[in-house]
């Protein structure tokens, strides 16, 4: 592709797109001084929002990175053919002879088709165009004549993480330390998570589960009445993994939470407190969340960043995400970023197939948000193998492929686990 200086990019209501393509170009010393974007101009009267916050937030993210570019805004009408031809006609009618280029991956198609002919018009065959194919992730080259230039795969050449990508749509993550909804780190259940992931332990884990249930049917009942539970009751002898779980569980929260402490001893007992006070239930109630199912979206988190790591693969990955917006937070599971392309990934214990198809959607919804139509999503769930099977067929028709779900018997072994996964992402 020639020399090009002046990059021009029309934007839509997916920013990402645009990113990759500018990211791209500045990557592959092209020599560009400055990129111009063209957004649309507000027009309430015809039902047009403008997307100049879309710009802006483009012009943010790419000036951190690279500040030695001019970056031009330029709105335009486009309630019809004459607005887009004037307004365009306008942005470019001082602009230099040689070196220009228009990526029209953006916009309505009314944009794409009278900015191009704009373009044409101006600069003659001195201009070149590109288009972001993202489903195939290839930029495509277009000389505007009919000769055939190469596509570029922009799937290992584009990256970004996940500030900036949740900064292109206005967003904003809540730090970790704002975002304290628990007390539960995955270091401070380490011991836990490797203890369950085991073939054997996993399956004792969850016969005990049921048997916690069963103790807990409502985790704001408070049990028994005297403010006593033995830890006994809940980790009875006939469970092989009761005296693993008491060391790398219940035991651990006792030693690390002295002041909001949960177990004690009396009388040479260990007995979980019942008897406490409104914020010390607040920390019981978050206890026995995390015992019976909270830990999983911890699990689906050690288990992908272990693998991702031993293989080398370029992704981030990131747990308990909060998504600050201007209208209502939103909390994303377990996230991963591979080069530019995002995926989500919503942890349910539950079994039953109508929960997890809204799940399944809610998590495409969300990814969709942060991402555009080419993001990826994977719902992880307690379902058998039939259900499964069932409603990963039927989301997979309905969504395109654009979302994995797993089941209970897909969690073990982990490397196998990791290995789908990593296809999924590869698509």
């Amino acid at each position: 592709m020639q020399k090009i200086q002046f990059l021009y990019l029309l934007i839509g209501t997916n920013p990402l797109s645009n990113y990759v393509v500018a990211d791209y170009f500045l990557n592959a010393d092209l020599n560009i001084r400055e990129i111009h974007f063209i957004h649309s101009a507000e027009d309430l009267e015809n039902g047009i929002q403008s997307t100049a916050l879309f710009a802006e937030n483009l012009k943010s993210v790419l000036g951190k990175r690279f500040s030695r570019v001019g970056y031009f805004l330029h709105p335009i009408h486009i309630k019809d053919s004459f607005s887009i031809h004037r307004d365009v006609r306008k942005i470019i009618a001082d602009a230099p002879k040689t070196g220009v280029h228009l990526d029209y991956s953006g916009g309505t198609k009314e944009m794409v088709l009278h900015s191009y002919e704009t373009f044409k018009e101006i600069f003659g065959g001195s201009v070149t165009f590109s288009y972001f194919d993202t489903r195939r992730n290839l930029l495509k080259a277009d000389s505007g004549s009919e000769e055939l230039i190469d596509s570029v795969f922009l799937g290992d050449k584009a990256a970004i993480g996940f500030d900036d990508l949740f900064a292109l749509h206005g967003y904003r993550r809540v730090p970790p330390e704002e975002n304290s909804g628990s007390v539960f780190s995955v270091s401070f259940f380490e011991d836990f998570l490797d203890l369950i992931r085991r073939p054997g332990n996993f399956c004792a884990y969850l016969e005990w589960r049921e048997h916690f249930y069963s103790v807990y049917p409502d985790f704001r009942r408070v049990l028994p009445a005297d403010g006593m539970r033995e830890v006994s009751d809940l980790l009875p002898p006939e469970f092989a993994i009761s005296k693993e779980l008491e060391k790398t569980l219940f035991l651990k929260i006792h030693e690390n939470m002295p002041e909001y402490s949960l177990l004690e001893e009396r009388d040479g007992r260990l007995v979980l407190r019942t008897d406490v006070s409104n914020k010390q239930m607040d920390k019981l109630i978050e206890t026995r969340k995390y015992i019976t199912g909270r830990w999983f979206e911890q699990y689906v988190y050690a288990v992908l960043r272990t693998c991702l790591s031993d293989i080398g693969t370029a992704a981030r990955i990131d747990l308990n995400l909060l998504i600050q917006t201007n209208k209502k937070n939103f909390e994303i599971d377990v996230a991963l970023i591979k080069g530019y392309e995002f995926c989500g990934i919503s942890c349910t214990t539950d079994k039953t197939q109508s929960l997890c198809k809204s799940k399944g959607f809610e998590i495409l919804r969300r990814t969709k948000q942060l991402a555009g139509d080419n993001s990826k999503a994977i719902l992880m769930t307690f379902m058998n193998e039939s259900n499964t099977r069932e409603l990963d067929a039927d989301l997979s028709d309905i969504l395109e492929d654009r979302l994995l779900v797993f089941g209970l018997n897909d969690l073990l072994p982990a490397e196998e686990f990791c290995r789908k996964t990593i296809d999924f992402l590869s698509k």
